[in-house]
């Protein structure tokens, strides 16, 4: 008998979608070195993963906030946008808007669509709220779209292929 387990939607927490290599590494990451951060990001980082969908990277839509994207975000109250790149710690080498998945921001962007908006404990324990305004540049979709150039943008794509090649 199969047993389906009822998700009530937070507006505050929507739905979310990590890839299985996404998440691999993350979990590769934290087994290392979870106890050299901050405790609290952590735990929130894990709270996320654990109410995640986990998907195939070719099953991904194309406006999905993935490790290596490059995503334009606007904090509720506030005019203007930031655009960061949700890296690994210790990747601000390679990405000059690195923010790394392991700051409250990093890991609230993580598995989150265009569109989306989501809130979580800020620095101060005030509640922030942040929308993913658009998905500037996906690593899953640069992939496919240069495995197959004919291939089309999955449903939902938003924004458009700008920004580094972070494969």
């Amino acid at each position: 008998m199969t047993h389906a387990t009822l998700r009530l939607v937070d507006p505050r927490r929507p739905e979310i979608q990590v890839t299985k290599w996404d998440l691999h590494n993350i979990e590769s990451l934290l087994s290392i070195h979870a106890t050299h951060w901050n405790w609290r990001s952590v735990e929130y980082l894990v709270r996320e993963l654990m109410r995640a969908t986990i998907v195939e990277e070719s099953t991904l839509p194309d406006d999905l906030v993935t490790m290596g994207s490059r995503v334009e975000y606007r904090e509720a109250g506030r005019d203007s946008s930031e655009i960061v790149t949700l890296a690994f710690p210790g990747e601000r080498e390679i990405y000059d808007d690195a923010i790394s998945v392991l700051t409250p921001i990093g890991a609230a962007l993580l598995g989150l669509r265009a569109g989306q908006s989501i809130c979580f404990a800020g620095p101060d324990g005030r509640p922030v709220t942040i929308e993913v305004v658009r998905v500037i540049h996906q690593p899953e979709a640069d992939r496919r779209a240069r495995l197959d150039p004919a291939a089309k943008p999955k449903a939902g794509r938003r924004g458009s292929l700008i920004g580094p090649a972070a494969s």
